[in-house]
């Protein structure tokens, strides 16, 4: 196992949360193209984090997490829209 770094240990955690805020924005919202718009960066931004924390099974759970979060912000947006 390798040691990550400080900015690995960041950037998965900054997906972890902007995943965890696009979700929230998607229940938020009224306009459903805003909750589809910022699940897509952040399922971009955890993508990115993902690579980068790809050596470390803690930072890959932390990015994964955040990449789950932004496929539910995704789907709300999706439903809400053709709902």
């Amino acid at each position: 196992m390798q040691h990550s770094t400080t900015l690995t240990k960041t950037a998965c955690i900054a997906a972890l949360v902007i995943g965890v805020l696009s979700a929230a924005l998607a229940f938020a919202t009224k306009t459903p193209a805003y909750a589809v718009t910022a699940g897509a960066v952040a399922g971009l931004i955890g993508l990115v984090s993902l690579y980068i924390g790809r050596k470390n099974i803690d930072d890959m759970q932390l990015a994964a997490a955040g990449i789950f979060m932004a496929v539910v912000a995704c789907l709300v947006g999706l439903w809400q829209m053709y709902n």
